[in-house]
């Protein structure tokens, strides 16, 4: 059978000599596993298959064996993405996070479309390319089902990762554990109301960026019940360290 979807490459792994499996998303058929024959000839062809790279493809599938991509071409250009090593390395990390934290049944046409807005939003950021990856996850959230409430009412306010919500720093010591401090809460609720164009508004340093994406990796592992741990994370802290 023979069919034509458009994908999200989040990776490629070597199967043999002749072909890699490519993990992607579609909007129809959400994560899948394609097959891509590759030959001495057409190894160049890999350079398509980046992370976060979005292609037209026409599959065929025959009994129990992954689809095979027959024919695939860039549905759009992601030069800045494939060849700046910032914007790449923050596709290496969303890339990574999707893998960790989406399964094949979340992937419904509003998520594809949020994922197809945002690569190509990073693709044409000029400014703020360093706090892309935390704007990112905190909307991933709203598609995850574990949007965080907006209730943020001044620097009193603290986000109780449980809870999903902004509450009074006057609490119980065991409690203030899973709370963001009184800088990431703010930040969240900054992160919330920024649009992407107006990222380099905020300024962070390398540390607090750091933490605060972690605490952010902390509250989808606690609401999604997995232990998601991003080895690009790291990586990332480097470059915008």
């Amino acid at each position: 059978m023979t069919d034509k979807e458009q994908i999200i490459v989040l990776h490629t792994i070597r199967h043999s000599d002749s072909g890699v499996v490519v993990q992607c998303c579609s909007r129809e058929k959400g994560r899948e596993s394609l097959y891509l024959h590759v030959s001495q000839k057409n190894r160049t062809r890999l350079s398509d298959f980046h992370r976060l790279s979005i292609l037209d493809t026409v599959t065929f599938s025959k009994g129990s064996f992954m689809p095979v991509i027959r024919e695939y071409a860039p549905a759009c250009r992601l030069d800045n993405i494939r060849t700046d090593v910032c914007k790449g390395t923050v596709a290496i990390f969303l890339s990574e996070l999707l893998l960790k934290s989406i399964r094949e049944a979340d992937i419904e046409s509003s998520l594809y479309g949020f994922l197809a807005s945002s690569i190509k939003m990073l693709e044409n950021l000029t400014e703020g390319t360093a706090n892309f990856h935390l704007h990112f996850m905190v909307r991933l959230c709203r598609f995850l089902g574990i949007m965080p409430t907006n209730d943020y009412s001044g620097p009193e306010s603290l986000f109780s990762l449980p809870a999903a919500k902004f509450t009074d720093s006057r609490m119980p010591e065991e409690q203030l554990a899973m709370c963001l401090t009184r800088q990431e809460s703010q930040l969240l609720h900054r992160l919330m109301e920024t649009p992407a164009t107006r990222l380099g508004e905020i300024s962070l340093t390398g540390a607090a960026r750091n933490r605060f994406a972690r605490e952010i990796l902390r509250y989808i592992s606690y609401h999604m019940g997995i232990d998601i741990e991003l080895k690009s994370l790291d990586v990332l802290h480097e470059v915008f360290n």
